[in-house]
């Protein structure tokens, strides 16, 4: 098949959870079938991702990118000329017209079976594809992400923000969703929203997984009383687990274990997160390999309270050998047991309580990290779930013929 797939920036660069899953999942097809990947430039190594992907058999073509507001004071501003728009700022702000231009020209020049958009926000480049068969590879119910930011928040003003956008977001993604012939949730719960809340059908479940074989190549070395954070930085949804737990969680930690090192491993953090390292917290920013840090922890937190879909830095830290701490929400849409194959708790006590407890256990760590190896081998291992991105291609072309 000749593959058209619309994306925010090149999955190669690995840094973030979704453009972990974005090339993990694609870079098998690409060897079978002719892909033209279409994203805005980052200008992050950007020649070294084009190669990457290009080695990995994609087709490139890249645009400017518009201005991104990555922090939630840069949105709030931003939101201000937003108001009397009936679209989400969060997609307004990736639209641009080089975009349009370089999707008007690429269909044009070049004949393709069927559009794939990795991400629900550039569906609002549908509208330039003509007839072109259009299937969504979703990564969250986006409206959902912004209403629990809008009740997790005690700031009026990120209230109203939230409030306001989740509407927006809710409407969009009703009419794109009803309006394009097959799309894929990360995990039956959002599947079953989508069907409640949008009466969509015509959908499909694509998990999130890991490729096993790639964090096996780098040994763990753990140093004592370490805990991570994975992330991407430049999302709200991350900035406020890590804010939550520095403020709330660590502190409880640092009491009964002094000596304990809090590493935030993601891009971009944003400059009012960046005040408070100190010698116990530190924020890598862009890292080349994830592996290195990730593997020099003891456990992994993901204090998650906003967000949707699944966790790929759940199945990313089983993979990595590494026990980890979440909130209920945080290991939403993952088929885990609390207390075999990871430790649930949802207020800063209990959770706090829960790190110096594995930090002190090795028995307890050794259990986890042995339960949620066995259960990424089972259920989310990348080389099961890749191939259904090509059967819900064929089920895309299926309903349009």
């Amino acid at each position: 098949m000749q593959i058209l797939v619309l994306d925010e920036w090149l999955p190669s660069m690995l840094n973030s959870g979704k453009s972990i899953r974005s090339f993990r999942l694609l870079a098998p097809l690409a060897k079978k079938h002719r892909i033209t990947y279409l994203a805005h430039l980052d200008s992050a190594g950007q020649a070294e991702n084009i190669r990457r992907m290009e080695d990995a058999g994609f087709e490139v073509i890249c645009v400017p990118r518009p201005k991104i507001y990555a922090s939630v004071p840069s949105i709030l501003l931003g939101a201000i000329p937003s108001l009397l728009n009936p679209l989400p700022i969060s997609v307004r702000r990736h639209f641009s017209a080089n975009y349009v231009h370089a999707l008007q020209n690429v269909v044009r020049e070049k004949t393709f079976d069927l559009v794939h958009i990795e991400w629900t926000h550039y569906a609002i480049y549908g509208q330039f594809l003509s007839q072109l068969p259009q299937f969504i590879g979703t990564h969250n119910v986006e409206y959902l992400s912004w209403s629990r930011f809008a009740k997790t928040t005690k700031n009026p003003a990120k209230f109203l923000l939230g409030l306001h956008e989740s509407r927006k977001m809710y409407r969009f993604e009703k009419e794109i969703y009803r309006n394009t012939n097959y799309l894929s949730t990360v995990s039956e719960e959002d599947a079953q929203l989508i069907r409640q809340e949008f009466g969509v059908d015509n959908l499909c479940i694509i998990p999130n997984g890991v490729d096993i074989s790639y964090y096996d190549a780098v040994p763990n070395n753990p140093q004592p009383d370490r805990i991570v954070y994975c992330g991407s930085m430049d999302a709200a949804i991350n900035q406020d687990a890590v804010l939550w737990f520095i403020k709330e969680i660590f502190p409880r930690i640092l009491r009964k274990k002094p000596k304990t090192m809090f590493t935030v491993i993601g891009r971009y953090p944003p400059k009012w997160l960046l005040k408070f390292q100190s010698d116990r917290i530190t924020f890598t920013g862009s890292v080349a390999d994830v592996r290195e840090p990730l593997k020099k922890a003891m456990l992994e937190v993901v204090p998650l309270r906003i967000g949707g879909g699944s966790r790929l830095k759940i199945l990313e830290a089983f993979a990595a050998g590494i026990p980890v701490v979440s909130t209920t929400l945080g290991a939403e849409g993952l088929k885990v047991t609390a207390n075999q194959n990871l430790v649930l708790a949802d207020t800063p006590t209990t959770f706090a309580e829960h790190c110096i407890e594995l930090l002190n256990d090795t028995e307890q760590r050794s259990q986890l990290i042995k339960a949620g190896r066995q259960l990424v081998d089972e259920k989310y291992d990348l080389s099961q779930i890749s191939p259904l991105v090509e059967t819900a291609w064929n089920r895309t072309l299926e309903l349009t013929n």
